[in-house]
């Protein structure tokens, strides 16, 4: 039995005030800081949170050390009461204990998620409280390692924290458009990048590793990314090929590579190896006077993406 969390909840509003790496940290705190049950305070390792959240001991502890600063969290004062449990008493001394700082946004955040687990384990799905800010899943479980020497390859870490956010985000709005819309989701590529506070290379690169590694299938329209299907996540670390930062889809692929045969400009003499700088610039203007015109919209529009 997999004792680890499956996910946290995050929303798009905690992406104006943190990075994904405190994000992650932040929603893993907030989750267990928000029972009443266990006195709002997060009882945690280090050790811990790194199984749940795939990553390192510096990464989560540089985390919680700007979320402090922040005022995301607090440090919460540990329980001096004594007991005869010595194996506890060990856990308990080395663990967090932290509760939900004072900032504006962060008891907001906490304050709906309070609300949100409620009604969930009360499992009344008629009865939905007024939120300001709407909660997704991040499946963390497809993160943890499953073995303790299974390390991360270089830069993959960060990324596919990412991917996996964008994809919480989109499984929320896909989930949604099915049930009561019936049309596939439409967005575009910057107003991802506005709201998670990401470069546009970034969401691209992301949302193609998202299609590589088979958890969202999508084409291209326009500027637009049209989002035809989207899987559960189960296992990301064995990760991705590589990064690319066009967007394409297959058919859009098929298209440009037949345009670009059909287009080739005839009656073009390229100039010889002894020709002057003026008669190579003269060709590559008339090649480019000739090619330009010719190309489809969905050409330019996928070039311009």
């Amino acid at each position: 039995m997999n004792k680890n969390t499956t996910f946290v909840f995050m929303t798009k509003g905690l992406f104006e005030h943190l990075n994904e790496t405190d994000a992650y940290v932040f929603s893993f705190v907030a989750y267990f800081a928000c029972d009443d049950k266990k006195g709002n305070i997060f009882r945690r390792t280090t050790a811990s949170l790194c199984k749940n959240l795939g990553y390192s001991a510096n990464t989560v502890r540089a985390a919680i050390e700007r979320l402090v600063k922040k005022k995301f969290l607090s440090h919460a004062e540990k329980n001096e009461s004594p007991t005869k449990d010595l194996r506890y008493k060990y856990f308990d001394d080395i663990s967090h204990h932290l509760e939900i700082g004072k900032n504006q946004y962060a008891q907001e955040f906490s304050s709906e998620l309070r609300q949100v687990l409620t009604g969930l384990r009360a499992g009344d799905k008629h009865k939905k409280p007024s939120l300001k800010n709407i909660f997704f899943k991040v499946y963390v479980s497809a993160l943890q390692a499953k073995t303790k020497d299974e390390k991360w390859k270089r830069n993959q870490s960060r990324h596919l924290h990412k991917a996996l956010v964008l994809h919480g985000f989109l499984h929320n709005k896909v989930k949604f458009r099915d049930k009561y819309v019936k049309t596939s989701l439409s967005l575009s590529v910057p107003y991802l990048s506005a709201m998670m506070q990401w470069s546009r290379n970034t969401i691209r690169r992301i949302i193609n590793t998202l299609t590589q590694i088979g958890l969202i299938t999508m084409r291209v329209d326009g500027r637009r990314v049209i989002f035809t299907g989207i899987k559960m996540p189960e296992r990301v670390r064995a990760g991705y090929n590589q990064l690319k930062s066009r967007l394409f889809s297959f058919a859009q692929s098929a298209s440009n590579n037949a345009n670009a045969t059909e287009l080739k400009p005839e009656g073009l003499k390229r100039p010889g190896a002894y020709a002057t700088p003026a008669e190579h610039a003269a060709f590559l203007a008339s090649h480019r006077t000739r090619s330009l015109p010719c190309l489809s919209s969905n050409t330019r529009h996928s070039l311009m993406l």
